[in-house]
């Protein structure tokens, strides 16, 4: 076991995780993640914290300028080259320091990271495509935000449609000559509906489901009001409109159910993550004032048996978490190791995401 640190107050250093499974590249990632942590989001908390503009200037030093984004895109396309699954322990390493900072920051950023290592890894997806959405991943001038629309949200009047998983899709398209038609109404995005550079929908298709990669610009595409969120200011989500959008076909993906689980599974291990670094910081806060805070009856809060017992239960959830985070960040890497199937992982890290 190996503790990680922290500038800020070593709050990470305080729960152990398996650093075996890391090597000397992907815990200098995670430092170089920590010291944006602490210098461009936790030391800036009370100046910048409702500032959308603040925010998205410290996930573009996040993602382009120091990579995160596209770490695991191939070099030739600008990106640095790690290799999906192998990398989801250097991943999970990351998205806990960016949770620590900010879980709104996290979440968006983990949206796309997850988008992107699905469409890495699938066979069915042409060079060409990749090569266009990895140029979107790898750009140093600025972030280009992806929305995921998936199944299980969104408008409850519309005619049943087609479900994955047990989750219904909020979209459906036909093909129309070369093109594909996309059409839903008030479909609720996980994230970023209101300023996506890009769509990616799972929609039901004549035969099956396909992943429709829309411009935010294209015509047909209506936004609606932006959505009201706690603690996820970063994310300015709103529903959106496809009315006879045309998609090129070259844009349409066809996805069956094991795609759309190995896309779950990389979003419960980054949110898992998020939620660790989260909690992590929170707990050094709680710590902080309960060494100093002097409480009616004489002495230190730390020092009352009923909150020492609390800090203590609290600590031995997030080392719990951890570990399970990390462990599910290694099944991803090494399914055989922990002798499950890779078609498998999605019931573990869904087991995972509800811990």
């Amino acid at each position: 076991m190996k503790k990680g640190k922290s500038t800020t107050g070593n709050s990470v250093g305080y729960f152990p995780y398996p650093g075996e499974w890391l090597d000397t590249e992907s815990e200098e990632i995670a430092k170089s993640i920590a010291k944006w942590a602490d210098s461009e989001v936790i030391g800036k908390r009370l100046e910048f914290r409702e500032d959308f503009t603040h925010q998205m200037r410290s996930l573009k030093i996040l993602a382009a300028d120091i990579g995160l984004h596209r770490l695991i895109w191939p070099e030739e396309m600008g990106g640095v080259g790690f290799s999906v699954p192998e990398a989801s322990s250097t991943l999970a390493r990351a998205y806990e320091e960016i949770g620590r900072a900010d879980p709104g920051i996290g979440y968006i950023s983990a949206m796309n990271m997850a988008l992107g290592a699905t469409l890495i890894a699938d066979k069915k997806v042409d060079k060409d495509t990749k090569k266009e959405i990895g140029s979107i991943f790898c750009s140093m001038d600025d972030v280009k935000l992806f929305s995921l629309i998936l199944p299980g949200l969104g408008n409850v009047d519309t005619d049943p449609r087609k479900t994955v998983s047990g989750r219904e899709v909020q979209a459906d398209m036909k093909k129309d000559g070369d093109v594909w038609v996309l059409n839903a109404k008030h479909a609720r995005p996980l994230n970023s509906g209101h300023n996506a550079y890009m769509y990616a929908v799972i929609a039901e298709a004549p035969k099956g489901f396909a992943l429709a990669l829309v411009p935010g610009k294209e015509p047909g595409v209506k936004t609606g009001e932006l959505l009201k969120t706690t603690g996820l200011l970063a994310s300015r989500s709103a529903d959106v409109d496809f009315k006879e959008v045309k998609v090129s076909a070259s844009h349409v993906i066809s996805i069956d159910e094991i795609a759309y689980k190995r896309l779950i599974t990389w979003i419960d291990l980054f949110s898992g993550a998020i939620a660790v670094g989260s909690t992590m910081d929170v707990y050094r806060l709680v710590k902080d004032w309960a060494d100093n805070r002097v409480i009616k009856t004489g002495g230190l809060l730390k020092e009352n048996p009923m909150d020492a017992a609390v800090l203590a239960q609290v600590a031995m959830d997030i080392i719990d978490s951890r570990l399970l985070v990390h462990c599910l960040a290694r099944a991803i890497a090494k399914p055989e190791a922990f002798g499950i199937k890779a078609e498998a992982l999605f019931i573990l890290a869904e087991t995972v995401s509800i811990k």
